[in-house]
């Protein structure tokens, strides 16, 4: 459970509101006083992102701090899957990746982008790329 101020909250609400849609509670706090707890609400289609049923269940296979650097807005990138709110979509990372470059390459190039989450972008690609096969008799 993560505690933020007041003033962090009213600055980053969308972001928050991502990570607790990813199954992390937020206490928002007054000082050092804890005042609101934010949580997901329960609903039948809390098992993933709101409106992307076909995110939900790579998005479930991933870790709460990987579920929390992947967002989904339909204002940023036609709602595609980001990496924490930026303008930077799990795709793109995924395509510098397979097209040779190292970690360290992209972090150089992307400085405001972190390990954790080139590692978050492979965990949702590799969650998207399974699929059920069924054979036919």
């Amino acid at each position: 459970m993560a505690t933020v101020k007041i003033h962090e909250a009213k600055t980053n609400l969308s972001r928050l509101i991502a990570r607790v849609e990813a199954g992390e509670e937020i206490v928002i706090a007054r000082g050092d006083k804890p005042v609101v707890k934010l949580t997901q609400v329960a609903t039948a289609d809390a098992a993933g992102p709101r409106g992307f049923a076909e995110d939900a269940a790579p998005y479930e296979d991933m870790t709460a701090p990987q579920r929390a650097r992947i967002t989904f807005d339909p204002a940023v990138c036609g709602g595609r899957p980001c990496i924490r709110g930026m303008r930077i979509r799990v795709s793109d990372v995924v395509g510098m990746l397979s097209a040779g470059m190292s970690k360290k390459q992209i972090l150089a190039d992307y400085p405001y982008l972190e390990r954790d989450d080139i590692d978050a972008a492979l965990a949702y690609a590799a969650s998207s790329a399974g699929h059920r096969v069924i054979r036919a008799s």
